[in-house]
């Protein structure tokens, strides 16, 4: 007659709904990542200043910026989902598989997402399109 504990089913139940949360997480960074943080930060530049050339200047040398401030907190969080699965241990650190993960298929969906809705906005809402002289 065996003893029938729910400390293993209960962990394992609480480890799923924390690696589902943390997908969700990576999810929504990706998107504030590749999306979010330009907008965000077009928009403010766009209220910060009246020149187009300033504009054009903050945003081109602190978009990227914030968004490598920003990436850090992805790869965090992609590790946090790792050793929830148990994929990877609390002391493994092998680069090579601190990079696997659900987070490199995020990045490239978000990035994607983030050209396809530049392209749509730019085609089918942008106000006074630059004029193509050739």
């Amino acid at each position: 007659m065996g003893v029938v504990t729910t400390l293993p089913s209960a962990r394992r139940a609480l480890d799923r709904a924390a690696a589902g949360f943390i997908l969700v997480l990576l999810g929504v960074g990706s998107l504030l990542l590749w999306v979010g943080i330009p907008c965000g930060l077009l928009w403010f530049f766009g209220r910060v200043t009246d020149s187009w050339n300033g504009h054009f200047l903050m945003s081109v040398l602190l978009i990227p910026i914030a968004m490598a401030l920003f990436a850090p907190a992805l790869f965090w969080l992609n590790g946090l989902y790792l050793r929830v699965t148990h994929v990877l241990s609390d002391d493994d650190e092998d680069p090579e598989r601190r990079l696997r993960g659900p987070l490199e298929m995020f990045l490239y969906v978000g990035m994607l997402m983030a050209v396809v809705a530049v392209c749509v906005w730019f085609f089918g809402y942008a106000h006074n399109p630059p004029e193509i002289i050739w």
